[in-house]
């Protein structure tokens, strides 16, 4: 639920007064009051992610499993998830792919009280507690990302040995967002993958500097940032921004094409960065193969590049570039 569907919950708040009957749903609606109001307070002032703690460390000596660090969370309904112990959280280390450790609000009954004239036990508490889950497909549940580690074989899971470049079956904490004060509007960067089919050589060698671009979007700006990878297909309408980098000529279909066009009809924003550091000779050194395939890609969507002079905005806008 966000913000804009529970402001939509009744708020009716209970009147009491001398000889007021408290029936199950009185006391029921009387604590969903200050539950929603809770709620409330959660989505409108706040942005969900890890507010304190959280940290997910591999096992040492390393295995298939991680601790997980107690603290504390916000989901995107609002909802305040509390860790107050370490968590030892094991992975399917014999499946290969993306696995992503998340952590989900959970509500769970407690002390079963037998009622009169029922069969059923009835639960005298509610836990306000959590769970730990790996995902290897985006979830659809209000969650928050903690980790995330790509399986490249069955073998044990260890810390990054540099967290801004973590490898195959190391820990990698760049996915993870933080709450704080509500943002004013989410921006969406997507890394363009061409083609699926026939893979490119260097389409994600710039990811770093994306990752810094998110980083200083949501330290110095009022809008919080994520960056997701896509295909050339309808999920990139989801960006704000779309990048494509490589050293490599490319080449996308048709449809793909169209694809793009739409996009660029819509006003989104496409970022292009040829990398010199393809090497080994050949039609991708220096990123000139790249550079001619994105200067004919751009004369197939009637999208003409032109340099910029000396003076122009971009110079001068939040960074300054000298050339």
């Amino acid at each position: 639920m966000v913000a804009q569907d529970i402001t939509k919950v009744e708020r009716k708040r209970l009147n009491p007064y001398k000889g007021l009957i408290i029936d199950v749903p009185t006391w029921v609606n009387a604590h969903d009051y200050h539950r929603e109001q809770q709620r409330l307070h959660g989505v409108s002032l706040h942005r969900e992610g890890v507010a304190t703690g959280l940290e997910v460390v591999a096992w040492d000596p390393p295995d298939n499993s991680v601790v997980i660090y107690p603290g504390i969370a916000v989901d995107p309904q609002g909802n305040v998830i509390v860790v107050p112990e370490p968590q030892r959280f094991y992975l399917n280390v014999d499946e290969k792919g993306l696995a992503r450790i998340i952590i989900r609000y959970a509500e769970i009954a407690q002390d079963m009280t037998a009622i009169p004239g029922e069969v059923k036990e009835h639960p005298l508490y509610t836990m306000e507690g959590f769970r730990l889950e790996e995902r290897r497909e985006e979830p659809t549940e209000p969650h928050v990302e903690l980790a995330r580690v790509v399986i490249e074989k069955p073998k044990a899971v260890k810390d990054a040995d540099d967290p801004a470049f973590p490898g195959l079956n190391e820990m990698d904490t760049r996915y993870r967002t933080t709450s704080g004060p509500r943002r004013e509007g989410q921006i969406t960067i997507g890394l363009l993958s061409y083609p699926q089919a026939e893979p490119v050589k260097g389409w994600d060698c710039h990811r770093q500097g994306l990752f810094n671009l998110v980083q200083s979007i949501r330290n110095n700006t009022a809008y919080n940032a994520r960056l997701v990878e896509v295909q050339p297909d309808a999920d990139m309408a989801k960006c704000d921004l779309l990048c494509i980098t490589g050293h490599q000529e490319f080449s996308l279909a048709e449809a793909e094409e169209q694809v793009l066009t739409e996009y660029l009809s819509r006003g989104g924003m496409l970022y292009a960065e040829a990398c010199g550091g393809g090497g080994g000779g050949g039609k991708g050194a220096g990123g000139k193969g790249f550079r001619s395939s994105f200067a004919a890609l751009c004369d197939k969507l009637e999208r003409h590049l032109r340099p910029m002079e000396v003076g122009h905005p971009v110079f001068h806008s939040y960074y300054v570039f000298g050339s």
